[in-house]
């Protein structure tokens, strides 16, 4: 009678055992994966900072190694070619258009969840075929239209493009995050007196902070890293951004190429902060977005 139960309980863990098996495999799989992708990700970083320490015979010599006696000078004579000038013309650029992207497009997202107009849809449609355009499209009459305007070759001939081009994907995703708050919190503000602005901006500005902020950080990388306006809508040399400036930068130091990629990994930082700073809520964000979307 023993034996034929413990055959019994044998029996009815074999299962058990196979699935805890298959789970286990699983998740050596996935994080294998994971692993792979991160060295894939973060190495050619590491090799350029390695590299950008060293003197110019290192770098073909020993291309692999670590730098024996770290050159910052390198550094030095990175921000001495202009490169934190170019730095400078970046953030303002950036800044600029992800303040500008984040209040229109946080303004429109709460309109078209919240009210009910003529030409409600017609309008969104209208917001979200921005998607769907091509900035190589608009390049000419953009163009044409900024200098019949006057502000080619200044901040705002890259600053009101990409606010432009920020606002259909920022409004989608604040929108779909807006349609899933309750509106029970917006009728308790009415009834306390606060008018529509009142409500906007200390019901639903607060409660969609995350939203926002991943908006902002997708627009700041977007912005951040765009070569194609930056290079037909500014020509002079001081207010060139990042992006532009580097080119011009390696041009100069073509036999240079440990001060190179000292600039490459100074350009890098300002990014790499902003995602470290904003990872919380642009996981955040995005996630609530897509699920109450």
């Amino acid at each position: 009678m023993a034996r034929l139960q413990h055959a019994g309980r044998r029996a009815a863990r074999q299962p058990l055992d196979r699935y805890r098996a298959r789970q286990l495999f699983t998740q050596l799989i996935v994080l294998s994966l994971f692993v792979v992708l991160t060295v894939i990700a973060i190495y050619p970083m590491i090799w350029v900072v390695t590299n950008s320490l060293k003197s110019d015979v290192d770098l073909f010599e020993q291309t692999w190694a670590f730098p024996k006696e770290p050159r910052w000078q390198n550094y030095e004579r990175a921000w001495q070619f202009g490169i934190g000038r170019y730095i400078i013309n970046s953030v303002i650029v950036t800044a600029a258009s992800v303040v500008g992207t984040a209040i229109i497009s946080t303004m429109a997202a709460y309109a078209l969840a919240r009210y009910r107009f003529r030409g409600q849809t017609f309008l969104l449609f209208f917001i979200l075929g921005g998607l769907m355009l091509a900035p190589q499209v608009t390049l000419i009459p953009l163009f044409r239209t900024l200098v019949k305007l006057g502000i080619y070759n200044t901040y705002l001939a890259l600053i009101l493009p990409y606010i432009a081009f920020g606002i259909p994907f920022s409004t989608f995703l604040i929108r779909a995050y807006v349609m899933g708050l309750p509106r029970e919190l917006e009728e308790a503000a009415f009834i306390d007196g606060a008018g529509p602005w009142g409500v906007f901006l200390r019901v639903i500005v607060p409660l969609s902070r995350p939203v926002i902020a991943s908006a902002m950080v997708i627009e700041a990388m977007r912005a951040w890293n765009e070569f194609m306006f930056a290079l037909t809508f500014i020509e002079s040399d001081k207010l060139r951004t990042l992006t532009i400036g580097i080119s011009a930068f390696q041009s100069t130091l073509r036999a240079e190429y440990t001060v190179v990629m000292a600039g490459l990994a100074i350009a890098a930082i300002p990014m790499i902060l902003v995602f470290l700073i904003a990872q919380g809520q642009l996981i955040r964000g995005l996630t609530a977005g897509s699920l109450k979307g």
